[in-house]
């Protein structure tokens, strides 16, 4: 009997995904674009291919005669495993859940049917209708593809001149899709992990999110879990992520959602089928409740689970720390191997730095370099995230001028 499971992406994201398939005995197959990519090196086979394209992946499918398909920490390929899932009955989600979980403007609309309130926004196929939208309205805007990752093509527009800007950006990362705007709001941002089984959910860990200053990059600098928020609201944000992911119709599966927090007020940023990245799904749960999410994936993939796996709260405290590095050359790099030494540093992407290394505009939050830490309290975390940075020295050259590390 085949043993062949097909993986698509090969970032560094995947490699504790690729390890478990390998561990356990399977067969993986990695589809990707880039051979280059790190999961491409540790898997038994490599496809080159554009997972995106559903029907080739089903034509790939039918030739490995694959027992399951898996991904995580990554929106883009979630349709793709829906689609072949489906056409093969493989465990897996419903393409049309799959489209709820990935298309930002049909989440929206579901949560009306669902009679939750969202922020006002609305389709648009041109500049003339965004900029009808931001006229008709008293607000900031943010203008994003539907379909898109990793803050690609969002911008905030707060006048005609940047919404038209704005729209421009957006539309290069839209696939020939339409464009989402909406109102834009500030508070303060939390995140649910959590997981489904045979259409149940459970909440898993809910942490509070910290951003870079840099304008249009939306991206992280810090996530630390569990929440400090206050407690009764964020008893209300867990309810909330429940019947969200209940009324989305989710089978089984990790989810990963955000919310934000504002004048009370609790809005869905965005919710997907899949865990969070950053290795928060392949280390930071199991650090904080000994689940092991890679090979829940897994088993779950081959139709190997029965139930809701055990959670056993460990009373850690867990956090991503993440940092840009400046436009220029990396000209010195020094204690990167200490840091990943270091016992309480688990996943991390800080080998992708080295001596001569050219850096660029970061525009999104693909570019950032990050790590996972755990602790036994907030204070013990603080106090590692603040030996961290005292001791990670990266400088990077442009024009004779030397920049250090960004890390807000």
């Amino acid at each position: 009997m085949t043993k062949n499971i097909l993986v698509f992406g090969a970032n560094t994201l995947q490699i504790p995904l690729i390890n478990k398939i390998n561990e356990l005995g399977y067969n993986s197959i990695v589809v990707t674009l880039v051979p280059t990519e790190p999961g491409a090196e540790i898997a038994k086979q490599v496809v080159i291919e554009d997972f995106c394209d559903e029907k080739l992946m089903l034509s790939i499918a039918r030739k490995y005669n694959v027992i399951g398909i898996v991904t995580d920490q990554t929106d883009i390929p979630v349709r793709s495993i829906a689609y072949v899932c489906e056409k093969l009955g493989l465990p897996g989600i419903s393409y049309e859940t799959a489209c709820l979980f990935t298309d930002k403007f049909l989440m929206r609309e579901k949560c009306k049917q669902l009679g939750i309130s969202t922020l006002k926004y609305r389709l648009v196929n041109d500049i003339e209708q965004a900029l009808d939208f931001y006229d008709s309205n008293n607000f900031k805007v943010i203008l994003k593809p539907i379909n898109n990752q990793g803050s690609k093509g969002v911008c905030l527009a707060e006048n005609r001149e940047e919404v038209i800007y704005a729209y421009q950006e957006a539309i290069k990362y839209s696939k020939g899709n339409p464009i989402l705007i909406e109102q834009f709001v500030t508070g303060h941002e939390v995140v649910i992990e959590g997981i489904a089984f045979n259409y149940e959910f459970e909440n898993l860990i809910c942490g509070d999110t910290y951003y870079f200053k840099e304008r249009n990059v939306f991206a992280a600098t810090q996530r630390i879990f569990p929440s400090r928020y206050d407690s009764e609201v964020i008893n209300r944000v867990l309810r909330l992520n429940e019947k969200i992911i209940k009324g989305f119709g989710l089978k089984q599966g990790l989810t990963h959602s955000e919310f934000i927090i504002s004048n009370n007020e609790i809005i869905l940023l965005e919710t997907a089928a899949r865990g969070g990245g950053v290795f928060i799904s392949s280390d930071i749960i199991p650090l904080m409740t000994n689940f092991d999410t890679t090979k829940f994936i897994v088993e779950l993939a081959v139709g190997k689970i029965c139930s809701f796996p055990e959670i056993v709260e460990t009373n850690k405290v867990c956090s991503y720390l993440a940092f840009f590095l400046p436009v220029g050359k990396v000209i010195e790099c020094e204690n990167i191997q200490l840091i990943q030494e270091l016992d309480f540093v688990h996943g991390n992407n800080l080998d992708k730095i080295k001596l001569g290394l050219e850096t660029f505009n970061n525009v999104d939050k693909t570019s950032r370099y990050f790590m996972v830490l755990e602790a036994g309290s907030y204070d013990e975390i603080q106090e590692r995230i603040s030996y961290i940075k005292s001791q990670l020295n990266i400088k990077v050259q442009r024009d004779g001028i030397m920049y250090s590390i960004i890390w807000n």
